[in-house]
């Protein structure tokens, strides 16, 4: 039974492991550039997923993507492997927290949107982390983008 249980278990994630594909874009020698994985819904291919690659082979953009759009926790880095940015998308839009880093892994900023629209309170940061200023989008309607 046990045998038969496992034997319908690992069949199950094959089968579903097949409904996606990774595609991948190379740089001129040979390394990887991007990986884009896709789902086939209704037989038709919907990108899901994609991880960006710097030339160094250290990971560059990765996140993922609901009807072709981003959706969900997206992150950068910079090329030494220090997080850059990380934030929420939603329907394609920047859409809740963003924080954003120096290459020296210190704070540089951070806010938080609304489908795309700074919100709220930014603080920004200099090189050594001490803060330097605030902007309230709410206030300063000229400040806003």
């Amino acid at each position: 039974m046990k045998r038969l249980l496992f034997l319908l278990l690992s069949t199950l994630i094959l089968v579903s492991c097949n409904n996606q594909t990774v595609k991948k874009e190379l740089f001129e020698d040979g390394s990887v550039k991007a990986e884009k994985t896709f789902e086939k819904v209704d037989g038709e291919e919907k990108l899901v997923k994609e991880v960006v690659y710097h030339t160094n082979g250290k990971k560059y953009i990765e996140g993922n993507y609901k009807n072709n759009l981003r959706e969900g926790y997206w992150a950068s880095w910079f090329d030494n492997g220090n997080l850059w940015s990380e934030g929420e998308f939603k329907e394609g839009e920047s859409h809740g927290k963003r924080t954003v880093y120096h290459s020296n892994g210190k704070l540089y900023y951070e806010g938080n949107f609304n489908m795309g629209k700074r919100v709220g309170i930014w603080t920004f940061y200099d090189e050594a982390g001490n803060k330097k200023n605030e902007i309230d989008y709410d206030k300063a309607p000229e400040m806003k983008e």
